[in-house]
């Protein structure tokens, strides 16, 4: 009995090239006995949409494209209800979610090995009623994934991306907030607030390799203050750079699976590096094991594992 695949392809992830890569995906499914249906997503129907609207049998997901393409995909499944194991090829700029659970990036070479994929849970974050696979946050660099032009995307790569966060540093407002978690209460003014389940944030790597848990059932958070002066900024850099945020005056760093957060203004938040809108209350939920990802092994580190073991015989 073949296995059905559902791929979803996203045409403007990275740097826009990914439909180059469909017949060889298809064909690298096929030769593994499997059935395989590509959709493609559209400005007006995102893979969201497609899963919402998709009624015909399927035993895997394929999503090919961005940290966003794959948040609309479990987020259509959570709301639906539907348990579909998920496999992902990482085409976005920044990939940050891939790098976390080490899965190649840009590499349909994986699709040679899709049968021999293991399966991990990972926990997913319900934003007041929107969800998120690693990160939800406010604040300085955040709105740059989703302000940055597609053009400088596909031009510069990630490159774009820190040029914009470098001209916003020096210019984003301070916001009055609440926090509260793990029955703690904090009141300050912050420039930056993240709640994530991932090594890497807009592309850069805020955690060490293994540091962090993705089925823990908790987020790490970090809350930065706005420094008095230009060595408050190199403080910051230090701690950043160092990977250490618990000794730092203006970092509050917190681990727990429930965060509320209340603003005196409106707030623009992103969610997997989109647009999730303006609020003054947020709630943050941990869902854990919420989703089952199919990770598979380059076909270069397949070869290297097979290489070990016939030396380990």
């Amino acid at each position: 009995m073949s296995i059905k695949v559902l791929t979803i392809i996203n045409p403007t992830s990275g740097k826009g090239n990914i439909l180059e890569n469909a017949t060889e995906i298809k064909k690298n499914l096929e030769e593994q006995d499997m059935e395989v249906d590509i959709q493609i997503t559209k400005k007006d129907y995102n893979a969201k949409a497609i899963i919402e609207n998709y009624n015909q049998e399927k035993d895997l997901i394929l999503v090919c494209g961005g940290d966003g393409t794959l948040n609309e995909v479990v987020t259509a499944l959570i709301e639906k209800k539907e348990e579909v194991s998920l496999s992902f090829i990482p085409f976005g700029t920044t990939n940050d979610l891939a790098k976390t659970l080490e899965i190649p990036i840009k590499d349909i070479g994986i699709t040679k090995n899709l049968l021999k994929s293991k399966a991990r849970l990972i926990d997913i974050g319900k934003f007041n009623d929107k969800y998120f696979c690693y990160i939800a946050a406010f604040g300085v660099i955040t709105d740059v994934a989703y302000t940055t032009s597609r053009e400088a995307k596909n031009k510069y790569g990630r490159l774009a991306y820190y040029q914009k966060a470098i001209k916003e540093l020096f210019h984003k407002p301070t916001y009055k907030l609440k926090i509260k978690y793990s029955g703690k209460l904090i009141e300050d003014e912050f420039i930056y607030g993240g709640i994530s389940n991932s090594e890497s944030i807009a592309g850069f790597k805020w955690f060490e390799k293994g540091e962090i848990q993705l089925d823990d059932g908790k987020f790490e958070a970090i809350f930065i203050r706005k420094p008095k002066n230009i060595l408050g900024y190199f403080k910051i850099l230090g701690s950043f750079l160092k990977k250490e945020y618990n000794d730092n005056e203006y970092i509050l760093f917190a681990q727990s699976n429930n965060f509320e957060i209340e603003s005196q203004q409106e707030i623009n938040w992103t969610v997997d590096g989109e647009n999730a809108g303006k609020h003054k209350e947020i709630q943050i939920q941990n869902c854990q094991k919420a989703i089952e990802l199919a990770i598979c092994e380059s076909e270069e580190e397949n070869k290297k594992q097979n290489k070990k073991r016939r030396k380990e015989k």
